[in-house]
């Protein structure tokens, strides 16, 4: 079901300035994904957003799934493809012009310098992203443990993020079904 109709000119415009301006890894492209689809042009809920990004996170590129699960409720199919498109275009023309520049003047000391400082960047958009998106759901100690057991399933032991999804809908699924847990009905 489509939620919010939105122009197919619209959703293009808008993830093209996202495929444009994200820079980083998942979680920074996400985050400037919420900041626009949530915060910024109110298509939709942090929750529903934050599903669709727990969706995104089975197959492939969780990014480029999120473009798509966004685009779908927006504009159905159509909106998807657009948005996948739309959303890929500009990193496909930076990453060949990239490569290409790269490829000249990898040598260089400045650049490897300037590289080295964007790192850290990155990792405080991802850090800050996941506090956008977790701040809202962390109100009661179930989510929090469940958290610290994912932290630790996941640097401690190494477990993969597709096995660490699996338990925790497994563990959503036990909760619903047989715990009657009210609250996520």
């Amino acid at each position: 079901m489509i939620k919010n109709k939105v122009s197919l000119y619209e959703i293009s415009k808008t993830f093209f300035i996202i495929g444009a301006t994200g820079f980083g890894e998942g979680m920074a492209i996400i985050s400037l994904m919420q900041d626009y689809c949530v915060n910024r042009k109110k298509w939709l809920e942090t929750d529903e957003f934050a599903h669709g990004i727990t969706l995104g996170q089975f197959l492939g590129s969780f990014a480029v799934n999120a473009s798509i699960f966004i685009g779908y409720r927006l504009g159905g199919v159509k909106g998807a493809i657009v948005s996948l498109l739309s959303f890929l275009t500009p990193s496909i023309i930076f990453v060949i012009m990239l490569s290409a520049l790269y490829m000249h003047f990898q040598k260089l000391p400045s650049l490897q310098a300037a590289l080295k400082g964007i790192e850290p960047v990155v990792i405080a958009l991802i850090v800050a992203a996941a506090f956008r998106i977790g701040k809202n759901h962390f109100k009661s100690l179930e989510p929090v443990i469940i958290a610290i057991t994912v932290i630790i399933l996941s640097l401690i032991f190494n477990l993969k993020i597709f096995i660490i999804l699996i338990l925790t809908l497994l563990y959503g699924f036990i909760t619903v079904r047989f715990l009657d847990n009210k609250e996520v009905k």
